[in-house]
Parts: C-alpha cells; structure tokens; sequence
C-alpha cells in the first residue's frame, strides 16, 4: 500500500529558504568589510595629517637651528657670517620652486633637516624607517634599507614680501596617498607662516 500524503519542500520553498539565508549572512559580511575598509581609511588620513604636521615642524626647525648657529657666532665673535635667513633662503631654495622639496631629520640630536628636490615626485616618498626604535623620525625620504610607504610629502614655500627683507614665508605641506583600489588619490593639506620674528636680514 502506497501513501499519497508524502511530504517534503517544494523547490520554490526551497529557493525562498536559500535567498533569505543568503540575505543574512551577506548583510552582515558587506557591514564588516566596509568597517574593515572605514577603519582603514581613517588610519592612512590620521598618519597623513600627523606627517603634514611634521612638515612644518621641520621647517621651523631648519630656521631656527640657523638662528641658534647665528647666536652661536656672534658669542665667539664670527660676525662675518651671513645672517640666518640669507642662508635659509640658500638651503631650502629648493622648496621655494613649485615642484617643492622633501624634508627628514636624521637620528642624532645634532642632525639637520635635510632637503631632496621634488623635481621628480618619487623623490620625496616617505619610507618607514626599520632600523631601530631610536630613531627620531619613523619617516624619511630615503629607500635604504627602509619600507615603502603609500604616502608623498611635498613641501612648498612662498616669501613675502618677493624681494627685499623678508617678514614672513607661508608654508604648505602636502601628503598624498592611494587608498586601497580607489583611482583617484586622497590629499591632506596643512599651512602655516613663519614670521622674521627675529629680524635676521
């Protein structure tokens, strides 16, 4: 004898149950990997305001190790030096062109901030420094040894006024990146003045 009331799920029923199943779990994983990337994203443009800070850092820094060393010398009594801003104006000339420069700091407490030209773009990459943990920049614009990074940082300058004594230079300093697949880059941008507050030419 044979039952005809058999039961089981129609395949409609069971397209339903997959879809919805399907509707579930993909909500979920969609939600994480745009956290995951948001995450991300935030990290690159936090490390990219901090490394535009620094570029001003280091521009004030290089002014006023000259300043110091002007100071210096006329305690010993070498005034037949020229004044700080002259020479400032001399060895970040670089910087004063619309390509710009890149700035670093070595690792010593006497180190200067040294300057490449921007001419070619890929001169200012900054690279994660993988030499020690005393180093006092992570970040440099040399490729010993060191880590690519993603970001660029290009340092501009512009002195006013054009000729003649110099009261303030306007400082901007760039950092661009790549994120992730996205074609365009991202750009975070700081500015700042450095004022003749100590009238050197």
């Amino acid at each position: 004898m044979i039952s005809k009331n058999t039961s089981g799920f129609s395949l409609v029923e069971v397209l339903v149950a997959v879809s919805i199943l399907l509707f579930v779990i993909v909500g979920p994983m969609q939600i994480i990997s745009r956290s995951f990337y948001s995450v991300a994203f935030s990290s690159e443009k936090v490390n990219a305001w901090f490394l535009a800070q620094e570029g001003l850092e280091l521009v004030q820094k290089g002014r006023d190790d000259l300043v110091l060393a002007d100071f210096k010398d006329q305690i010993l009594g070498a005034s037949n030096e020229p004044d700080p801003m002259s020479t400032f104006l001399t060895q970040y000339a670089n910087c004063f062109l619309a390509s710009g420069c890149g700035l670093s700091i070595g690792n010593t407490a006497a180190s200067a901030v040294s300057v490449v030209s921007c001419s070619l773009l890929s001169n200012c990459a900054l690279y994660l420094t993988t030499s020690s943990d005393t180093d006092r920049s992570s970040y440099q614009h040399s490729s010993a040894g060191n880590v690519r990074t993603p970001f660029t940082r290009v340092i501009t300058m512009e002195r006013f006024p054009a000729s003649g004594k110099v009261r303030e230079i306007k400082i901007n300093s760039t950092i661009t990146w790549r994120t992730g697949s996205l074609i365009s880059s991202q750009q975070v941008e700081v500015a700042s003045y450095l004022f003749n507050v100590y009238d050197t030419n």
